[in-house]
């Protein structure tokens, strides 16, 4: 082993190039320090944001424990006024001999309506219903209104379990969830409730807690502004807060199915979580997670508030992946350093001969140097500067030639269409003319000027695809004129294409064709065009289809045939055939060979040209 580090430290010091042994010295010495010091970062950190986490959902859970107990004094404070007014004193703190004669003032009565209705307000306190004992008061519900029914008798509840309770318990009031109301009455008023007891006076001498109830006063209160608060309390996924009673039953949760996997009896709150107001890690069948419960005050309820351990220990690990990224860029910048204070002529020679092994695959590049120097290699690295100049200054002439000559040919192309468009356009206007249609002559004039200035307007041999598209309504709008509205032209291209560009006098020769050979070859001399288009990957594909009379299959394979050579020498020498053509070879010549026209056809149906054209808008248009 002795020998070995000897051969490794004499290898390191005589024979170890010397950019690799500045390379390996610098790492040594930064990096080595750099990892100790953030692996104790990391624990200190780790141990913060825990900490920091449970600290700020406890007090998350303290604010909606508070916030529950604000709700709930409302409805007792709802309680306690109805239990104070005069009139349920008047009412209902009597002996059992006096209220099985008593009879209610109506004025007192009049009274305890008008303050039951001011107390419900349909947002929080959903009802309020007096049960009475009817087995000794006289019928109170005819005192009932038709919008309050506020009396019904005890014997309707004496099935449900908050009565049972209050038969088998002294206690002298209950909030109810809703497993302990009756069907109807959580059906009519929601799913909670605060129901108080009233008791006859007792017979002089006698035990106060075996007196009967001569009434219990029920306020029923929505449970949605409880649901929120839980749901609120809730943060990030996977966490839950229910709150439960002392007798276990389920008052409300922020997830039910959550509220079940990690539910806890209340009698085991202290033993599994501890003390309360606190987070504990307890395990459940699903996984561990911190938990603390917050008892409501002035209530039998606890608010149950859990957290994943998993959400903790993901931050810990996001923590653990942001310093291991800071440190391998550290790192990096390490070696980048270390590299570059290793530089040598080695460096030099290298970086001449990657240049000009980079001429393989492209252009070639002139070194990027401020100063080459005066030695060998600055020599070289001049000498292959200026070689690349003069290689680079001929094949830009080379392509501008190319550009040029594929630009002529282009235009050389939209100028047989323009002559065409306007031969055919006088035409119409001079037979207007000599039927006497002044009108619609002065109509044509316009239109035809309107088109013109759009099509010879100086911004190049590009039309935006808006423009284009009045090019081609211009035109309908002239032959429609000229051959009383027989073709139903529609446009259905989304306006998010409108600012692309395409070559002028695209979509017009292919209409014509359709208009002319397709529609007005009909024996009725009417039809319809539609032109749609939609944007496909990085290309715009029009489609123009005409319900004409078709293209036999000898004649479509002629036509397409045309776009690989000239229409003269195909026969084809029909003046629309030749702008269909040249609108192919255009777009050909300006885009290649994967752009251009498509034809299909069905003999009595009507014809489909497609038009593919790259996505580009005016600022990046070749013309």
């Amino acid at each position: 082993m002795k020998n070995f580090f000897k051969r490794m430290m004499r290898h390191y010091t005589y024979d170890l190039k010397l950019k690799n042994k500045l390379v390996i010295s610098h790492a040594l010495l930064i990096l080595l320090p750099t990892a100790v010091l953030s692996g104790f970062i990391f624990v200190k950190l780790y141990g913060i944001v825990m900490d920091d986490s449970i600290r700020s959902e406890q007090a998350l859970s303290a604010q909606t424990a508070a916030s529950i107990e604000n709700l709930v004094s409302h409805v007792t404070y709802v309680s306690d006024a109805l239990k104070e007014s005069s009139s349920i004193h008047r009412l209902f703190y009597l002996s059992e001999s006096d209220a099985a004669a008593f009879e209610p003032e109506q004025n007192r009565m009049d009274s305890l309506f008008h303050l039951t209705d001011s107390l419900t307000d349909n947002t929080m306190i959903t009802g309020i219903r007096i049960y009475y004992d009817d087995s000794v008061y006289p019928d109170l519900m005819k005192y009932n209104t038709e919008g309050n029914r506020l009396f019904s008798p005890v014997s309707s509840v004496s099935s449900s379990y908050w009565y049972g309770i209050f038969s088998t318990m002294h206690d002298k009031e209950l909030l109810c969830p809703e497993l302990y109301l009756s069907p109807s009455e959580a059906g009519e008023f929601g799913r909670l409730a605060y129901i108080s007891k009233i008791t006859y006076l007792p017979p002089v001498g006698s035990d106060q807690e075996l007196v009967q109830a001569s009434a219990y006063l029920a306020v029923y209160f929505n449970s949605e502004p409880f649901d929120s608060a839980l749901i609120n309390n809730a943060s990030v996924k996977g966490e839950a807060a229910y709150i439960i009673n002392s007798r276990d039953v389920m008052v409300s949760a922020s997830d039910m199915a959550l509220a079940g996997i990690y539910y806890i009896p209340a009698d085991e709150f202290f033993s599994k979580i501890g003390p309360e107001k606190t987070f504990s890690l307890v395990a459940y069948p699903d996984g561990d997670a911190y938990t603390a419960y917050f008892p409501i005050r002035n209530t039998d309820w606890y608010m149950v508030s859990l957290l994943p351990s998993s959400h903790i220990t993901d931050a810990g690990s996001k923590l653990m992946v942001q310093l291991i990224m800071a440190y391998l860029l550290f790192t990096a910048a390490a070696l980048f350093i270390a590299l570059k204070l290793s530089v040598s002529i080695a460096d030099r020679i290298i970086a001449v001969a990657y240049q000009m092994e980079s001429v393989r695959t492209g252009r070639p590049r002139p070194m990027e140097a401020e100063e080459t120097g005066c030695d060998e290699i600055g020599v070289l690295t001049d000498t292959y500067n200026y070689m690349t100049e003069e290689i680079n200054d001929l094949m830009n002439s080379q392509e501008k030639a190319s550009e040029d000559l594929r630009l002529a040919e282009f235009r050389a192309l939209q100028a047989q269409i323009n002559p065409h468009f306007l031969y055919n356009t006088l035409d119409m206007i001079n037979w207007l003319s000599r039927t006497g249609r002044k009108e619609d002559v002065t109509k044509a004039v316009q239109t035809l000027s309107r088109f013109y200035k759009l099509t010879l307007s100086k911004r190049g041999l590009m039309n935006t695809i808006e423009e284009e598209l009045e090019h081609t309504e211009l035109y309908v709008e002239l032959q429609n004129m000229r051959y009383d509205d027989c073709v139903s032209f529609v446009v259905d291209v989304p306006d998010e294409l409108s600012e692309y560009t395409i070559p002028k006098l695209t979509f017009q020769p292919i209409v014509e064709n359709a208009w002319l050979h397709g529609i007005m070859d009909k024996e009725e001399k009417s039809g319809n065009i539609l032109l749609t288009g939609w944007r496909q990957d990085g290309d715009i594909v029009f489609l123009i289809s005409d319900d004409g009379i078709g293209i036999p299959p000898e004649k479509l394979e002629s036509i397409l045939a045309e776009g690989n050579g000239d229409p003269m020498a195909n026969g084809t020498s029909d003046s629309v055939h030749i702008g269909v053509y040249n609108t192919n070879l255009r777009l050909k010549r300006l885009y290649g060979d994967s752009y251009g026209l498509t034809f299909q056809s069905s003999p009595g149906t009507g014809t489909e040209v497609t038009i593919k054209i790259p996505a580009k808008r005016r600022e990046d248009s070749p013309v």
